[in-house]
């Protein structure tokens, strides 16, 4: 419904309805038959209740001390309001304010919902697509986090295997280093005990060399004393003979 209609059609109900409440309810004052017949009596009533120490009398009767005039007054209005026409007229005059009352705030509450509709359907719909965005981002990240675990689980499953891979390849990596550092170590043993036997073995050719030394400048020192002492050219000859055959031996 277009603005300029719905303002016409909210104009022709308030004209319809004010004139159906006025032809109920006549008027919020008091009729003129009813002010015709007691005129002068609501007159008075009117001006009594004006008064200030009427107010506080009405208010607290038993607190305010009141003149016989003033109890006179409030005799008087406490009658007049229990007639019945003028509790007739009372009801009529608050149905009619309560009438206006409803037909104004239900013509006001349309004519605002009507304004704020278009800005409240477009809150709405933004609302709604905001809503619709953050549902489809929920859901994709749902299957991501869905497709995600499943690759996880694949890798997880997977992960025993290689796992036991790891651990032979590195179980053979290790055996491997120790056959080559025992290997080694035999190498090592075996080198050192040839040296060790080389080392003797030098140690006694030179323990045989010390000694052969020694007993040939002994041979030579007594084959010397022999000479100088040796009388005869026989015993001379005899000593270098012996001498010759152990320095042969020595060899």
């Amino acid at each position: 419904m277009s603005t300029k209609k719905f303002l016409y059609t909210m104009a022709a109900v308030y004209v319809i309805g004010a004139v159906v409440g006025i032809a109920i309810f006549k008027s919020p004052s008091y009729s003129k038959a009813y002010l015709d017949k007691y005129g002068h009596e609501h007159e008075r009533r009117h001006k009594i209740m004006k008064n200030e120490e009427y107010k506080a009398y009405a208010e607290r009767p038993h607190l305010y001390k009141a003149g016989a005039k003033l109890i006179a007054d409030a005799e008087f209005v406490k009658a007049y309001e229990s007639r019945l026409e003028f509790q007739a007229e009372q009801r009529r005059i608050f149905r009619y304010t309560m009438y206006f009352k409803v037909m104004n705030s239900t013509i006001f509450i349309l004519l605002l919902g009507f304004a704020l509709k278009k800005p409240t359907l477009d809150f709405l719909d933004r609302q709604i697509v905001e809503i619709r965005a953050g549902l489809d981002n929920a859901e994709r990240a749902r299957k991501e986090a869905s497709q995600a675990k499943s690759v996880a689980s694949g890798k997880m499953g997977k992960w025993e295997d290689t796992a036991k891979g790891i651990r032979k390849e590195t179980d053979e990596l290790i055996a491997q280093q120790l056959r080559e550092i025992h290997k080694e170590f035999e190498d090592a043993k075996v080198q050192l005990d040839k040296e060790e036997q080389d080392r003797r073995l030098a140690e006694e050719l030179r323990a045989a060399r010390t000694i052969k030394e020694d007993l040939v400048n002994q041979a030579v020192a007594t084959l010397e004393q022999r000479y100088k002492t040796e009388s005869t050219q026989a015993r001379l000859t005899v000593s270098v003979d012996s001498f010759v055959r152990f320095m042969e031996r020595l060899r």
